[in-house]
């Protein structure tokens, strides 16, 4: 159901953008007048598709997930949604979605996470590798893609927490943006962390 939910947003997502692109097409045409109002939405796109090109952890910046024992420091740009609930960057059509399991180790989550699990979801498995977190306690992160109207997908899971609490992350980004987002959202999910 959770995967659902994902390809409902990120569909909206499409949407979005799409309706961006023609926008930004139109205002092109009309930027040749340098016209306030042409000015002014120029800016309004730039910003949705604004990204930064660096994170820099800051533990001020962490925001914690309502209704779980998790906090995180999302990306620059990057907008709290209810919703997911998680983080929504609408111009890149990107999303970084947090839930907790509770009563349940990341380790027995993980181990059922394999290739069939992964195309029972329509996609495919591409690696998983352990990572460290950045408060220096262990983790798995499973990379995956999927097709989506047209477009490549790829999908972050991250799982980590200890036995009783386990962080369930999931990112996803058009793939074409890879070199772009997946070092910036990486680092952001490795900043979650369980605060009891």
């Amino acid at each position: 159901m959770k995967f659902f939910m994902n390809k409902v947003i990120v569909s909206v997502l499409l949407i979005v953008m799409t309706a961006v692109s023609a926008f930004s097409q139109e205002l092109g045409q009309q930027q040749d007048s340098q016209s306030p109002q042409a000015v002014g939405m120029g800016s309004v796109i730039n910003g949705l598709t604004m990204v930064s090109d660096n994170f820099v952890y800051d533990e001020s910046k962490m925001v914690a997930i309502p209704s779980t024992n998790i906090r995180i420091q999302p990306p620059e740009y990057f907008q709290y949604s209810d919703s997911l609930p998680g983080f929504l960057h609408v111009g890149t059509m990107s999303s970084i979605q947090v839930q907790e399991v509770v009563g349940t180790s990341y380790l027995l989550i993980s181990m059922a996470m394999d290739s069939a699990y992964f195309a029972s979801q329509g996609m495919t498995l591409i690696s998983s590798e352990p990572v460290v977190m950045h408060d220096g306690s262990e983790g798995v992160l499973f990379t995956a893609e999927m097709k989506l109207k047209g477009f490549v997908f790829e999908r972050l899971i991250l799982m980590s927490g200890d036995y009783h609490f386990t962080i369930w992350i999931n990112a996803g980004y058009i793939k074409l943006m890879r070199d772009k987002l997946r070092p910036i959202i990486l680092q952001s999910m490795l900043t979650s962390k369980i605060y009891e």
